[in-house]
């Protein structure tokens, strides 16, 4: 009867934006920002979810300042635990903690408070809200504790591009450029708010302001009247919301750019390679750099003049670098307000245009989905992987460890195999590479953190050819990935390189994390075994080609350069398709044969070079190993692989 009621009652569909949470009279509320499907702004506020972890039920007397519940879960080996709740999520740790002082071990202590509610529900990017909404204030509809399900909706997220000009030590403003895209709903923006004292005559799309503080309410009412979902530019959080929120402070302006109030709240990069993080209350904050970086699009240079020539074929309106790009930047502001409303202007439209040309954003969206991570945390890759693992495990009635902070030593892991070139130039060669080399493994050979924990205890378990053992039957790893494969193959064929290129880079980001040890499941044991098995993979398909009669050139991880030794190369690439063929026949045979199990692998004939040029190493005759060029059949350009094209320290010469 109560599911009757609930398919008749009112259901919007929409996509979460942003999971976070507040304290309200020490009980922890969920808030959850999103947008329906229908274009409506929306937020769910749950005050039910209390902040929970486990322990096994031997340890339960130790805990303190908690309540302590039965539980129906086990861990891995199959030890009952206890439920253990805190009031508010930043009595967890504490408990936590001292536990960990005791020696005693706990479970799933340090997952976010708002994502474990959306595990909990399995929901992903995309959701079903059954309730009564309220009119909002800084959204259209709030909805207090409503039925929650997962759901396929998505959306085209509203998209706010900005830039700033400071003067050199990038502590005066000058100007705020906003750009915006115009879509079916709603016109576009284009626009540039100057500071300037002395009043002077703007020229078109820009804005005249006395004083940075009116700079900054121009700038907060834009984002309000435009309202969109994700704010994006280039070096955003690092540089442009770090710099207004440090003028902000110093002019006494509370600045507020959310859904609700609240400050903007920047993390700071850590580490030379890493980059920070923004939340503003119910809107994404998406970089472009990052966005370039965590979809592995490799570039030179990744300043907006270099990616703006390369993907868009056009640059800045000021040239320069350093103390001359600033010098001119201040020349123009002071002299020729035009030029400099243009450049301002420019800058915040090319970092919209690259992301959309390149469908950034419609792919971090599309990886929101597939992991639960919010928009601005697909690239977090353990993040994501705990949100799929974890959800796995609970009709299993199983809990997984906390992340250890302490005790662990990273151990040596070797990578795929890699096989000295053959230094020359080749015709006709042959490229044949694995298809989704590591999982296809992980498929293979059940390779699973629940898995090896069983398998060390079977008999009749599936054992890698480095002997590491995974148990057979049902498993979590495997089971996903016999969901991604068929989900990717249908997107490829429907021409969908978004969602293709979102589920591949889940896929490859399985084994990763499992010989990472900041990742709960860390286990080299299973990490080695995965590339240990590549390095067989490959030596055995090397070891085919020759048998054949064909010689190996070159060979890396999971791809083989043959000599096809035939001088048409019409009738190399036909033999190619068919020798592939025959080859993978083998392969099934061979792994029926000697592990037991139904191969999940697959050689594919990637093309064809028609020549190949291996490199020596400098100074040397061995073969530089990752370095060649080759030109493809019916191609006049040459591939370039790890080696120096075009450096930009040369002179035009």
């Amino acid at each position: 009867q109560g599911l009757r009621l609930e398919m008749t009652a009112a259901h919007y569909d929409g996509f979460i934006l942003q999971a976070t949470y507040r304290i309200h009279q020490r009980i922890p509320v969920v808030h959850l920002f999103g947008r329906l499907q229908d274009g409506r702004t929306f937020l769910v506020r749950e005050h039910r979810q209390r902040p929970y972890f486990y322990v096994a039920a031997q340890d339960a007397h130790a805990v303190t300042d908690a309540t302590v519940s039965r539980s129906a879960r086990f861990t891995f080996t199959g030890e009952p635990v206890v439920k253990v709740e805190v009031l508010i999520p930043a009595d967890a740790p504490v408990v936590r903690d001292a536990l960990h002082a005791q020696g005693i071990t706990t479970y799933e202590a340090d997952v976010r408070f708002a994502t474990r509610y959306l595990i909990d529900l399995g929901i992903r990017g995309g959701v079903r809200i059954l309730g009564a909404p309220q009119p909002g204030r800084g959204t259209d509809l709030v909805f207090d504790n409503p039925r929650l399900h997962p759901a396929g909706a998505a959306i085209a997220p509203r998209v706010l591009s900005f830039d700033i000009e400071t003067n050199g030590r990038a502590d005066e403003l000058l100007a705020i450029a906003v750009y915006a895209a115009a879509d079916g709903a709603r016109p576009g923006l284009d626009n540039v708010v100057v500071v300037d004292p002395e009043k002077r005559n703007m020229p078109g799309k820009a804005t005249g302001v006395s004083s940075e503080r009116e700079a900054l309410v121009w700038f907060a009412d834009m984002v309000r009247r435009f309202d969109p979902d994700v704010l994006t530019g280039w070096n955003v959080i690092d540089f442009d919301l770090s710099v207004l929120n440090r003028i902000a402070q110093r002019v006494g302006y509370d600045l507020h750019l959310g859904r609700e109030r609240g400050a903007v709240r920047i993390r700071q990069a850590e580490g030379y390679f890493g980059s920070g993080s923004a939340s503003i209350p119910g809107r994404v904050v998406l970089d472009g750099i990052d966005l370039l970086r965590g979809a592995f699009v490799k570039m030179d240079d990744y300043s907006l003049d270099s990616v703006a020539g390369a993907v868009l074929g056009e640059g800045k309106t000021l040239g320069g670098e350093g103390e001359d790009k600033v010098a001119a930047i201040l020349d123009t502001y002071a002299n020729d307000l035009p030029r400099f409303t243009r450049y301002a202007r420019t800058d915040a439209r090319l970092a919209l245009q690259i992301v959309e040309r390149l469908d950034l954003v419609k792919l971090a969206f599309a990886r929101s989905a597939l992991t639960g991570m919010q928009p601005d945390r697909v690239a977090a890759s353990i993040a994501s992987f705990d949100f799929l693992y974890l959800h796995a495990l609970q009709p299993m009635k199983l809990v997984a460890p906390s992340v250890q902070q302490t005790g662990r030593h990273t151990v040596a892991q070797a990578g795929g195999a890699v096989f000295e070139p053959r230094v020359g130039i080749h015709k006709n060669v042959w490229v044949c590479d694995f298809k989704s080399l590591y999982p296809s493994i992980i498929r293979t050979f059940n390779i699973d953190p629940l898995g090896y924990v069983r398998g060390q205890q079977a008999k009749d378990a599936i054992r890698t050819h480095d002997g590491t053992a995974f148990a057979r039957g049902p498993s979590i790893l495997p089971r996903m990935l016999d969901d991604l494969f068929p989900q990717r193959a249908q997107a490829r064929q429907q021409g969908d390189e978004v969602a293709s290129q979102a589920i591949k880079i889940l896929m490859n980001s399985f084994y990763g994390v499992l010989g990472t040890p900041a990742c709960r499941f860390y286990n080299p044991a299973i990490a080695n075994a995965i590339t240990g098995e590549g390095r067989y993979l490959l030596n055995w398909t090397r070891d085919w080609f020759q048998s054949r009669g064909f010689n190996v050139l070159y060979g890396d991880t999971d791809s083989v350069f043959v000599a096809s030794g035939i001088t048409d190369p019409d009738r190399a690439q036909r033999t190619a398709q068919a020798l592939v063929g025959e080859f993978n026949l083998a392969l099934d045979a061979h792994i029926g044969d000697t592990i037991g199990v139904a191969s999940g692998l697959e050689l594919e004939f990637e093309k064809l070079y028609t020549q190949l040029f291996l490199a020596a190493v400098r100074g040397g005759s061995q073969g530089a190993r990752k370095r060649y060029a080759g030109q493809r059949l019916g191609s006049d350009a040459v591939e370039f692989v790890g080696m120096e094209v075009v450096r930009r320290d040369w002179t035009e010469l």
